[in-house]
């Protein structure tokens, strides 16, 4: 099974399964065969902490290669740990879903 592992521009390690993407793609149409643009959109959007979930946060970035009416990528994450079998705290950071969506520019 693939997995793609990036770090954003803050140096998180961030992951996304071939079965999350598969998820994705299958839910969200507009997304597929955009994955390099939602890799990016970690590597290089702005990042929100959700309100409800605060280990949760949704990057989003401009692609203006979507199709119409979709102009911006979200991507939601999860932060998480676990303990290595030596006892430290790993993060777990990995994608939970992707979409696309409209953003208005401001004027």
């Amino acid at each position: 099974m693939q997995r793609w592992v990036v770090r954003d521009r803050d140096g998180r390690e961030i992951y996304m399964t071939e079965e999350r993407w598969k998820h994705i793609t299958t839910r969200h149409g507009e997304l597929d065969g955009h994955l390099d643009d939602v890799l990016d959109t970690l590597r290089w959007g702005k990042r929100r902490q959700d309100k409800r979930d605060p280990q949760t946060y949704t990057y989003y970035c401009r692609c203006d290669s979507l199709t119409a009416p979709y102009d911006h990528i979200i991507v939601a994450v999860a932060f998480r740990f676990h303990e290595s079998t030596d006892g430290t705290t790993v993060p777990n950071n990995f994608v939970v879903s992707a979409w696309g969506k409209h953003i208005p520019s401001k004027s």
